[in-house]
């Protein structure tokens, strides 16, 4: 089952896959990541050393195995091969964790692996380049060495879980909102796995080996590559970098007023990935748990509470992915919900064990229809939109221009095309590209500096001398209006704006 689910997920989607860069379900940052693999940089902050070595090897083995294949697609499949992995991982930890029904087990193990293949937020970002793919591997293979690894030591079992811990933490920092969950089932423990040096000496080790991969991040900022968040040479460049100081004013940056319509919005988000009559099921399976085995109820809250603290206090546009972890407890609830409502149900129907086969042989059907439904909507094979923008970059910039930008998916489609697909610095050689909502930051401006240090005007605090000494010298052009422009100095040409002053400098 494990295998047949990874292997159902992956051909769904590879067929929805998008086919080169995309701006859907939240991937702006795809160009971003693609153009710091292609020229070993560090890409937003916290760095995701991780991901951009894993990307960097995979994009190399795909670029042998199909050297035509599209940049982009090539990073695409990366996440689809990982939410894949996920999936099996996520069939086998509830086939063993189903032990004293062993005749549902492989029926239990296909309804939560296919609900969290087919539930909306995963399949979207098993769809596009991006890091939460990769994320939803990492936390549930975290879970599966905590609650199906059956080691033969504390020794053993804290070193898997300490290596998992790490890997976790070297690519995304959520999972630690995780640990609390994880401290929790390990204080249960009848080992008394907390109170054993043993454990916590392998499980130290195990974290820290994974850690090493940041020391990548000064190691390539010197160079420096063009893609270069932070500029980290410094211990203090370095730690705004992975502490994500950019992005702090972000947590529970939300406004008490707007708190209800957040908790409205996280059940929504929820309600939607099985349907509403599927959450309901879900829940059911949360009250099965509250009323039998009440260690895993504490166990699934202490999992999805933090979690939806954070997405729900975190004042972003695209918090909502944050979620991931909270739907994959909900797929992990259902088959408890589906015995629930089962045996609800045998007041009506003479056999209990059938009702909940029945049950979870329906579910899974039902599962695969809804697959049938959702996958004109949620494909991404005919996505343009960012192609067409990259398209439409090539076909108007000219060789020497300088543009400026601001928004993320403009200025990571720049990035992507000058420095992964190379399309546009083909087309339009010697470009340079300002990006003026980072020109606040001192590491920026002496990465600018770097890169172009034959630009008029760089040097200054803000971006209205390069602009400046720049007119009448080369081609400007703006992705957005946005000052240091005014609209009357700007010319639309598509969805650039080509700089054309009426004033006298």
């Amino acid at each position: 089952m494990a295998f047949a689910t990874a292997g159902l997920a992956l051909s769904l989607y590879v067929i929805t896959l998008a086919p080169g860069l995309t701006w859907a379900n939240f991937g702006a940052d795809g160009g971003e990541l693609l153009a710091a693999a292609a020229v070993n940089g560090v890409p937003h902050p916290p760095g995701y050393p991780l991901y951009i070595v894993l990307l960097q090897g995979w994009l190399i083995f795909w670029g042998w195995l199909l050297p035509e294949s599209n940049f982009a697609w090539r990073g695409n499949l990366f996440s689809a091969m990982s939410a894949a992995i996920s999936v099996g991982i996520t069939a086998h930890l509830v086939y063993r964790l189903a032990s004293s029904q062993k005749d549902q087990r492989i029926l239990r193990a296909g309804v939560a692996a296919l609900a969290w293949a087919l539930s909306p937020l995963l399949w979207g970002q098993a769809l596009i380049t991006e890091v939460y793919a990769l994320h939803a591997l990492l936390f549930t293979l975290l879970a599966w060495v905590l609650l199906a690894y059956q080691p033969r030591s504390p020794s053993s079992y804290g070193l898997a879980l300490g290596v998992v811990v790490g890997l976790g933490l070297a690519h995304h920092l959520t999972i630690a909102l995780l640990l609390p969950a994880v401290l929790y089932w390990l204080w249960r423990d009848p080992r008394h796995l907390l109170s054993d040096g043993r454990f916590w000496g392998w499980g130290t080790l195990g974290v820290t080996l994974p850690l090493i991969l940041y020391l990548r991040i000064p190691l390539v900022a010197g160079t420096p590559p063009p893609i270069n968040w932070g500029y980290a040479v410094t211990p203090a460049d370095f730690w705004w970098l992975i502490s994500g100081a950019a992005y702090r004013h972000y947590l529970f940056g939300v406004e008490p007023s707007m708190l209800l319509a957040q908790l409205s919005q996280w059940a929504a988000v929820l309600s939607r990935q099985y349907t509403p009559i599927g959450f309901g099921v879900a829940i059911a399976g949360l009250y099965y748990l509250d009323q039998h085995r009440p260690h895993w109820r504490n166990f699934g809250l202490l999992w999805l509470l933090p979690v939806s603290v954070y997405a729900i206090t975190y004042n972003t546009a695209d918090s909502e992915v944050y979620l991931l972890p909270v739907v994959w407890m909900l797929a992990i609830w259902l088959p408890d919900g589906i015995r629930t409502v089962a045996d609800f149900a045998t007041r009506w129907f003479p056999s209990r064990v059938e009702v909940r086969r029945w049950g979870m042989a329906a579910t899974i059907g039902g599962l695969l229809i809804l697959t049938g439904v959702r996958s004109s909507h949620y494909s991404l094979r005919v996505d343009q939109e960012a192609t067409g923008y990259l398209d439409e970059l090539i076909s108007t910039l000219e060789p020497g221009s300088l543009i400026f930008s601001s928004a993320d998916a403009e200025t990571f489609t720049l990035w992507y095309g000058v420095y992964a697909s190379r399309e546009l610095s083909e087309s339009a050689p010697d470009l340079a590209l300002i990006n003026i909502a980072l020109y606040q930051f001192p590491w920026y401006r002496r990465l600018v500096a770097d890169l172009y240090p034959d630009l008029p005007g760089v040097g200054g605090e803000t971006v209205d001398p390069i602009l400046a000494a720049n007119v009448g010298q080369r081609p400007i052009y703006f992705t957005e209006v946005i000052a240091p422009a005014v609209k009357e100095d700007l010319n639309a040409i598509g969805s650039l704006w080509r700089y054309l002053p009426t004033r006298n400098y």
